[in-house]
């Protein structure tokens, strides 16, 4: 992970941005940018550009959602999120990846594994974050604050939760909570 000051971030113009980057700009199934643009505006548009404009959209997120486990169902979307005001961290990402976007901020979701997240939180576990496209390279973001960044090992990134789901089940299954374990 890497870290800098973040009045030394800058936000890339929309005109500067990498194609492969491209993609992380528009809507997606459970990130409706287009139907958040009034309220990003609103909240964040007047604010300096960059690292600093994303840390306020993450705590903006973390103050409005509280974090409540089987809230949400996979159909839940970054607009339910925001008018239920709970969820669990990909309901986080969602949210704040789409108000990223309404502002032409490149933003990812990443799945991945939280092998360094506190006892009170439990075991190993999966866990969704976000990466937001600055100063030419991708940066961390854990809107939920369940995890230390130190702690995340990424194992995919996407527009959504549909582009990197742990997995896809197709009928009926019965499964036991998987364990997790980490070794350095």
């Amino acid at each position: 992970h890497h870290s800098a000051l973040p009045e030394q971030v800058p936000e890339v113009p929309v005109a500067e941005l990498p194609a492969p980057v491209l993609n992380s700009i528009y809507p997606s199934r459970y990130c409706q940018s287009d139907g958040l643009g009034a309220l990003a505006m609103a909240e964040f548009g007047a604010m300096p550009r960059g690292y600093c404009r994303v840390l306020a959209i993450q705590e903006w997120v973390r103050r409005r959602v509280r974090f409540q486990s089987a809230t949400t169902t996979s159909a839940t979307s970054a607009l339910d999120t925001l008018a239920q005001g709970v969820g669990v961290c990909r309901d986080f990402a969602h949210l704040m990846i789409a108000l990223c976007r309404a502002l032409n901020l490149p933003a990812r979701i990443c799945s991945g594994l939280d092998y360094g997240a506190g006892p009170a939180l439990g075991p190993t576990d999966f866990h969704a974050y976000v990466e937001v496209y600055l100063g030419g390279r991708w940066w961390l973001f854990d809107p939920s604050g369940t995890a230390i960044p130190e702690g995340l090992l990424r194992i995919g990134t996407g527009r959504d939760a549909a582009d990197v789901a742990l997995a896809t089940i197709f009928g009926q299954i019965r499964s036991e909570r998987p364990v997790l374990t980490i070794a350095a």
